[in-house]
């Protein structure tokens, strides 16, 4: 009995709300009264989630184009360094071809151009080895120069790399001639302080500061290589020899590449 009276009054319900009406009743009005606002708060935490959601993806997508701008960015960094080696070392070899212009066209020389793959301790190059020996073509007694002048000469090779023995050495020492006046000649010795100081051969020779002192071809050397430049000459009367200091016209704290030049004549 009880079911068929709550399925008379259910069937009564759909009746009436199943007809197009311009009031609604009043369980209705508290039905939706209830209802309305757990909506409005079930709609809102939808809402949320979805943004928290679509925050949470952004930022993964995010992430990964930081990544890859990182990627993009080191990749970029790594070209513009290679592209940097690559022009410093074409200057260089440009450099070392000028350099060439030391040797005299009538005399025969072996040219090898080769690079420092380490040196002694401390900050000058007083002593350093070569990548290139015996296998090369390099001999003990080889002279050594760069772009801007003498650097010293070969005193220990190997199968594929040679020591070098510059003209700052204290156990080094050069022939010279004074560039404009080649009747004016004298020995340039390195020290332990990495100074180049020597002695003319005529007391009474007319130099002054400023004046470029090449090699003069006595020795090892061949002629015209350029040593440095005069920075002192110490005039003093108690001086059997006039003595100077200079300045070489290579930089010793920093050199790269070197050029090798065996002759086929030691003057």
């Amino acid at each position: 009995m009880i079911v068929a009276i709550v399925a008379i009054i259910l069937i009564i319900m759909i009746g009436i709300t199943s007809k197009q009406r311009e009031n609604i009743t009043f369980i209705e009005k508290w039905i939706g009264n209830i209802i309305t606002p757990v909506q409005n708060v079930i709609s809102r935490g939808v809402n949320g989630i979805k943004q928290g959601i679509g925050s949470i993806a952004d930022m993964a997508n995010l992430k990964v184009e930081n990544e890859n701008l990182k990627k993009e960015v080191e990749s970029l960094q790594q070209e513009v360094l290679r592209l940097n080696m690559t022009r410093s070392e074409l200057e260089e070899l440009k450099a070392l071809k000028y350099a060439l212009n030391y040797i005299e066209d009538d005399n025969k020389y072996d040219i090898i151009s080769a690079g420092i793959i380490g040196k002694g301790p401390g900050n000058w190059f007083n002593i350093f080895t070569v990548n290139a020996g015996e296998k090369q073509g390099v001999k003990k007694d080889s002279i050594i120069f760069d772009s801007n002048g003498l650097v010293g000469k070969v005193y220990e090779v190997g199968g594929n790399w040679s020591k070098v023995i510059s003209i700052i050495d204290n156990n080094s020492s050069v022939s010279f001639q004074i560039m404009r006046d080649s009747n004016l000649q004298g020995i340039v010795t390195g020290s332990i302080t990495n100074e180049i100081t020597g002695y003319l051969f005529d007391p009474l020779a007319d130099i002054i500061v400023g004046d470029k002192i090449v090699t003069s071809g006595l020795g090892t050397y061949p002629e015209g290589i350029i040593i440095g430049e005069i920075i002192e000459v110490d005039k003093s009367s108690d001086h059997l020899l006039k003595t100077i200091k200079v300045e070489p016209a290579v930089n010793f704290k920093r050199i790269t590449k070197v050029v090798i030049m065996e002759p086929v004549q030691l003057y």
